[in-house]
């Protein structure tokens, strides 16, 4: 059974994309197994659907696909105490990893809207235009929300900002 011509493209798209992908939705959700759902399930739609988006800008597509699909996690999610056991690590830390846990504590005071661009702005590089062009928004959105979502950030007790890394 031979595959289609588009195949290779999307596979192409799926490596250059999937670890900016990943890191993102870590920092949406908090929890590196939602993060690789939420990736997952925005790849399967992407495959379902890349013929007619592959001549598209797919890496804005993506990141909308990424935000709506966190939005309706949010929405559906219900807790449920589980308990976990730590995960095993056998690389070396990234620098900053001891810091993660109060990073990802101070973006979920952020609104879903306001994380996601504090994200893609901050943490993915994105400029302004590429933001509003991703979430589909004016860049003077864009340059407001981020405003206000960093002046909550600051407004945090300083106890939840490591000593080494306050600006």
């Amino acid at each position: 059974m031979r595959r289609p011509d588009w195949e290779s493209d999307f596979e192409e798209f799926v490596l250059a994309a999937w670890q900016r992908l990943r890191r993102a939705a870590y920092l949406m959700t908090g929890s590196h197994h939602d993060a690789e759902d939420l990736v997952q399930s925005v790849l399967a739609k992407m495959y379902a659907s890349w013929p007619r988006v592959r001549n598209t800008d797919v890496y804005a597509y993506a990141w909308r696909s990424l935000l709506n699909a966190n939005i309706d996690r949010s929405r559906r999610r219900r807790f449920i105490e589980v308990h976990q056991f730590p995960e095993v690590i056998d690389q070396p830390p990234e620098p900053g990893i001891e810091h993660r846990d109060q990073i990802v504590d101070l973006l979920a005071s952020l609104t879903q809207r306001e994380r996601a661009m504090v994200v893609l702005r901050y943490y993915c590089d994105a400029s302004v235009e590429q933001v509003a062009d991703h979430l589909g928004v004016s860049e003077g959105t864009v340059k407001s929300v981020t405003s206000r979502a960093l002046a909550k950030l600051r407004v945090q007790p300083s106890s939840a900002i490591p000593e080494g890394n306050r600006s």
